[in-house]
């Protein structure tokens, strides 16, 4: 079961609260070296009735992410969140900063990203699917969008000038791969449909 899967990441804490109707599980950051959980931010599920409720929690706050009438799909749902949210992967800074000096270079911009990350996972101009993509807006503005495998667009950030934009993709670009080569394969096994995959990529994309 895939809440047994994040009760075994010694990086989280995993608060289950059950009772004939209702179950909550949250899931904190906890601090390994320390013996110390960060209650300031959590990925909330609560089962209201027969729905499934995702949040995010700041300092008690709860923020919708998404609702769902599917038990498995929902905890899967919480699992991509969480591996999201508390993830230790990160970008590299370095290929951030080299983007930063490059100015307006396209094609250094690409051969940087694409040394780092890889061609399968952005494109500049060629409206590709499944990827992050790089759009002209205007001479010297652009905007950065996933596109879905049935067309649909997702904005990720809009009018922005280069370096700048350089970096959006490349960081969406990071996140997509994450989400294909480390998240996916822990799918596999639910036999997911494609909307449904699509959906938890979405996500973890936070898009």
């Amino acid at each position: 079961m895939i809440i047994d899967k994040l009760k075994q990441n010694s990086n989280i804490s995993v608060q289950v609260m059950d009772s004939l109707e209702d179950e909550i599980i949250t899931v904190y950051a906890k601090n390994t070296e320390a013996d110390f959980v960060d209650q300031d931010s959590a990925i909330r599920l609560k089962k209201l009735e027969s729905d499934w409720i995702l949040y995010k929690v700041q300092r008690d706050q709860e923020f919708l992410i998404k609702e769902f009438s599917d038990e498995l799909l929902a905890k899967l749902a919480l699992f991509v969140s969480v591996s999201r949210e508390f993830s230790s992967a990160g970008a590299n800074n370095d290929v951030r900063e080299e983007l930063r000096a490059l100015t307006s270079d396209l094609d250094k911009a690409d051969k940087c990203i694409g040394d780092e990350i890889g061609s399968a996972y952005y494109s500049f101009f060629e409206n590709k699917i499944d990827c992050i993509n790089l759009k002209r807006r205007e001479t010297d503005r652009y905007d950065i969008y996933y596109l879905s495998p049935t067309g649909d667009v997702a904005l990720i950030s809009e009018d922005r000038k280069l370096p700048n934009a350089f970096v959006v993709v490349y960081n969406f670009s990071f996140i997509l791969k994450q989400f294909k080569e480390v998240i996916y394969p822990e799918l596999i096994a639910y036999n997911l449909s494609p909307n449904q995959l699509e959906l938890l990529k979405r996500i973890y994309l936070k898009k």
